[in-house]
Parts: structure tokens; sequence; C-alpha cells
């Protein structure tokens, strides 16, 4: 986006705000279906911005979801359910029927574990049509079933007349290098033939998130900096996809790779001062709004725009921060500014000595009013933050298109509705 485009927002819409980018949603798709082998299916993972669920929809082949208010929001959104693909660990009856109520069996349903396969079983009576399921193969954490798990769960399967395996659903963690990436594969190449050989499965499918690296941070080390390159990323998974032939299909999952480069973050900046030689700035926004995926206490430098808004005194006022114009509140805001360029720690909005978003970050001359602008915050950061400590307000979220149009996706929202005493209504009900 440029510099004009963070202007008329930051004139025109309050900050701190959420600014997501659709033109380079459309890029990254695009870039992502140019590398991969022909006939690869993409799929969303829509925790990673449930805001972008309804943009994405057209492009992707499916959206994975993770809890009942996700699959809401797709409702919400008008998602076909033939697009959704049910995952989570805490799946409940009450959940299994209110979905399957909207979509009347369509979609792809995963089992995790063997209550899970009971669960789908008593809710899908009725429905009209056979679900189906993917098969979650743990990798050794919390998620998906062991081996052993999974096979007597698929010999279930094959003895009802409720649901067909469509095939397994894979992952393990993200920002992954090569090595592990390619484990992975192997592994699940040589699984997939198994069950086709020992259990007559037909063709399986593979879902399979990768976990590739994204670059957060201008002083990240070298893994990191060298996954910059999308292009080299999707050209190596590419690769190693060829290789897997126990699959008839392959599904990739990308939550963080896709959306990660589409988001900014702005915040305006509200107080300049000095303790001894550390000179700090305070901004409206905070760490409860912004989080990067291996962020350390504000030691790492996201990459970061000043917008200046053109508010400053420093071109007719004297050489002190203050000087005599400052008359009343809004012109003693105006004389405050920083002429120089200098390294500054950025610090947010709470009351907490951990709300430091940067330390050591240069920045040219800048004033009370201007507005930083954090980039590559498309995935996790909307969501992720301590968003209700302090009672500070959740900020609103907007969406760019590549005219420039501005949609609101969400207003501003106060916290302290919710983090207090609710008011009673008058029939006694709690408001």
């Amino acid at each position: 986006m440029q510099q004009d485009m963070f202007k008329y927002i930051a004139a025109n819409y309050e900050t701190p705000t959420y600014v997501f980018h659709k033109k380079k949603l459309v890029q990254q798709v695009d870039l992502i279906r140019s590398r991969l082998p022909a006939g690869t299916m993409l799929c969303f993972a829509m925790k990673a911005n449930p805001f972008m669920a309804g943009v994405l929809a057209g492009m992707v082949d499916r959206l994975e979801v993770c809890s009942p208010g996700e699959y809401e929001i797709c409702i919400r959104e008008r998602i076909d359910p033939e697009k959704i693909v049910v995952s989570g660990v805490n799946k409940t009856t009450a959940s299994m029927d209110r979905i399957l109520s909207y979509s009347r069996g369509a979609g792809i349903y995963t089992i995790e574990s063997e209550l899970h396969y009971r669960i789908l079983r008593q809710c899908a009576d009725g429905i009209g049509r056979r679900l189906k399921v993917l098969l979650r193969l743990s990798s050794g954490n919390q998620f998906g079933m062991d081996e052993a798990a999974l096979e007597r769960v698929l010999a279930m399967i094959q003895a009802d007349n409720v649901m067909d395996v469509i095939g397994i659903h894979y992952y393990a963690g993200t920002q992954k290098k090569r090595k592990k990436i390619e484990s992975e594969l192997q592994m699940l190449d040589a699984y997939g033939a198994k069950l086709r050989e020992q259990y007559d499965t037909g063709s399986l499918e593979l879902e399979y998130g990768p976990g590739l690296m994204v670059s957060y941070f201008e002083n990240a080390g070298g893994d990191e900096l060298a996954a910059g390159d999308s292009s080299e990323q999707l050209d190596m998974l590419s690769s190693l996809l060829s290789d897997v032939g126990a699959y008839e299909h392959i599904s990739i999952e990308l939550g963080r790779f896709l959306t990660w480069d589409c988001g900014y973050y702005m915040t305006r900046i509200m107080d300049i001062k000095h303790t001894g030689k550390t000179g700090f700035v305070i901004v409206d926004g905070g760490i409860h709004q912004l989080n990067y995926y291996g962020q350390m206490m504000g030691m790492k430098i996201p990459y970061t725009r000043l917008i200046r808004m053109g508010n400053l005194s420093k071109d007719s006022a004297g050489s002190g921060p203050c000087d005599e114009r400052a008359s009343n509140v809004s012109d003693i805001e105006d004389c405050i500014y920083a002429k120089e360029p200098g390294m500054w720690t950025i610090c947010g909005s709470l009351c907490t000595v951990n709300d430091v978003l940067v330390r050591g970050i240069e920045l040219n001359a800048f004033d009370i009013g201007d507005i930083l602008v954090f980039e590559r915050c498309g995935a996790y950061a909307v969501t992720e933050g301590m968003a209700m400590f302090l009672s500070r307000e959740l900020p609103q979220v907007l969406l760019a298109d590549e005219n420039g149009n501005i949609q609101v996706l969400r207003e501003k929202i106060e916290t302290n509705l919710l983090n207090g005493k609710m008011e009673e209504k008058e029939n006694g009900r709690i408001n």
C-alpha cells in the first residue's frame, strides 16, 4: 500500500486499526497456485485471519474451521458448506448438530479421536448422505490419533454405512525447514501406501499443512531472513510433493503463509519523552493488539513505516519542545516533536512494563499525531493478542481493495462492557 493510502486512512478513520489489503492476498494466491503442481488443492486455515474467510472463499478450494465460532463466521459470509473442512480437537454433539443442520452433511469432517467418530456417527443419522471424513494423524501432540487409534477408527468406519474415509489430515507446526517437510512427506507417503494395501481404502487424498516459513523482522537471524523468498519455498515444496505417490489428490493447508503479508497495523503516536538517555514513544495501540510469531519483548524489529501527518509545528516553532504558542491542549500536543533522527523504544498504552512493541528502532523526525505502520501482520496478529487486558478497545478492522476503496469489517468495540459486571435488564435478565 502507498503512503497516501495510509495518510487517508489515518485522517478519516480512528486508530489503532488493522488494514488488510486484498490485492496482496490475490497476488499470494496466484503465486502459490503458479508454483505448486497442477491439480494441487489449496485450503485456507481461517484461524490465521478469520476476517479474510469471505475474501478468500472464492480464491481457494477449501477453508478449514477449527471451532463452532469459525463455522458461524462462514455462515454469515454465506460460504458454500461444500468447501468447508470442519476440524478441531473438541467436537461436541451440540456443535456438530448445529453444523450439520446447516450443511446437511456437505463438506468434510476431520476425526481426531474415537469419540469424534461416535459423535459424528450419532449426529449423521437422518442427514440423508454419507459424511466425507479425513482421519487426522498425530505428530505426537494432542492433535489427531496415533497409527493404532487411527486404524481402529478406519476399521469401524468401514463397517458402518454412515461415513467415507477420503484421506489423511496432517499438520505439525509452523516455520519449518526443508528437512522437516521432506521427512514428513516421506512418512506420509509410506503410511498412505500402507493404508491402501492393508485396509483396501481405494484412492485417498492427503491434506497437509507444510508450515512454510515467513520473515517478520528486519533484524532476524539467517533462517527467517532466508524465508523471505516465497517462490523458493514453494518451488521446494513442489519438488517434494512430486515424489509423493500414495495419494490421488493433495490439498495444501496454509494460513500464515497465505495471509501474513496482506496486513498492516496502524497506531498513532500519543506522547514522546525521555527517561534518562532512553527515548520513549507512546502509541495508542500495544502488545494486546499486535502479535508476531517469535516476538520477544520488543527485541526484534518488525518492518515498520513512519507516516507523517503534517501536523508538526517544528517548521515554524522555536528549538524547544514547546514554545509560547502552546495556549491550549491541542497547541501543546502540536508542538511536542522529535526534530532529529534517533533511536527510540515504542511502547503501547497498557499499564505494564511488558508493553514494548520495539526497542532500539531508528526514526526520522516525527511528532505527536504521526502514524506508525507495522507491516506483515496479516496472520494471527488480529486474534492472538491479549485483547481484553486493561479494558482497552478492540481496534477497527478495514479492508482495502486494489482501487483504494475502504470497507469497515469491524468497528471499534469497547471491551469494558465485557470485562465488568453487565447491567441488568428490566425483566431481570442480564444484559
